[in-house]
């Protein structure tokens, strides 16, 4: 086996912790109906799909919908044909792609490891779909060598003095990842040179600079893509969407009186005056390990990014308003 770039979150923390654990897009909602009883309609709609869905991978239609697949006769016949099929899908030397485009991109490569995670993680799949979000893991099966490096050296820019992250070699199919950055770091950047392999097969001299902090930076489309492809690839919009839902109680959160004293204990008023703008509550609502007073780990180390990359995520979706009223 190969060395993945996270430090696993143990499944029976996120099983104590966080109910909504199973609410996954990797494969429909596992339920023990002992233990979740409240959820039996939910779990008797999932059960009666399961029977019609060989392809958990539904959700790839864009619209939710499930469908009847004939089921392979073995797994070896399932990696060949995942495998060909993501080929089929992924060959295009196009450079230049919207993000509907990119995002299509990383569901393929999430459709290949389900279908391959038998052989991946032999005698040991992940109960949590997110320990499957391992951008090491992608490039193996696109047949790239991960490696991570005590370090990829440094140079002069514009900027100042920068450490190289991350480095591809399209030509030796290798990705080198540099060991002096945090572990969220890492992992994106994983994500990042994973984006490139998939994306820009053909640029050469590829290589990541500095990680994703929020900040804007003047960059080629390349780099803005590879970092769209690692948003999509590390932080599903369903996966995050079902996660937040199960911590803050609604899909959309509006500050409130009530959800005020819950996420901070303080009233609306106090609240609003260190939340002046989405940014500052988004950035909350990433950090946070507390909610209406129940425990668990934060959004941000969950999916294993930074607090500012969870932030502008959450963003994206549309996840929060400062403004029940104006829902702004």
């Amino acid at each position: 086996m190969f060395k993945t770039v996270r430090d696993p979150i143990s499944e029976r923390r996120f099983l104590l912790q966080n109910p909504y654990a199973h609410i996954e897009d990797l494969e429909a909602r596992q339920i023990d109906l002992d233990d979740h009883k409240q959820s039996h309609s939910l779990a008797t709609a999932i059960s009666s799909s399961r029977e019609l869905l060989q392809n958990p991978y539904a959700y790839l239609d864009g619209a939710g919908n499930f469908s009847a697949q004939a089921k392979p006769n073995s797994n070896k016949l399932v990696e060949g044909n995942a495998r060909k099929a993501f080929a089929n899908r992924n060959s295009s030397g196009s450079v230049t792609r919207s993000y509907s485009e990119i995002e299509a991109k990383v569901k393929d490569i999430h459709e290949l490891i389900w279908r391959t995670k038998d052989s991946i993680w032999i005698g040991a799949v992940p109960v949590d779909p997110i320990d499957m979000l391992d951008p090491a893991v992608a490039l193996k099966l696109i047949g790239y060598e991960y490696q991570l490096a005590d370090g990829l050296g440094q140079y002069q820019s514009a900027a100042g003095l920068l450490e190289v992250a991350g480095l591809i070699d399209h030509s030796s199919k290798t990705v080198q990842i540099s060991g002096q950055f945090p572990s969220n770091v890492c992992a994106f950047t994983a994500a990042h040179e994973l984006g490139h392999a998939i994306l820009h097969p053909s640029v050469t001299g590829v290589h990541r600079d500095r990680p994703l902090n929020g900040a804007t930076l003047s960059r080629e489309r390349s780099e803005i893509e590879a970092d769209k492809f690692a948003t999509f690839f590390l932080m599903p919009a369903r996966l995050v969407r079902s996660r937040f839902a199960g911590i803050f109680g609604s899909e959309i959160f509006f500050l409130d009186e009530d959800t005020s004293f819950a996420l901070a204990g303080v009233s609306h008023s106090e609240l609003k005056k260190k939340c002046k703008t989405i940014r500052d509550l988004s950035r909350l609502l990433a950090s946070t390990g507390r909610y209406d007073g129940m425990q668990f780990p934060s959004l941000a180390d969950q999916f294993r990014v930074s607090i500012e990359t969870m932030a502008i995520r959450i963003e994206e979706l549309a996840l929060l308003s400062l403004d029940k009223q104006s829902g702004v």
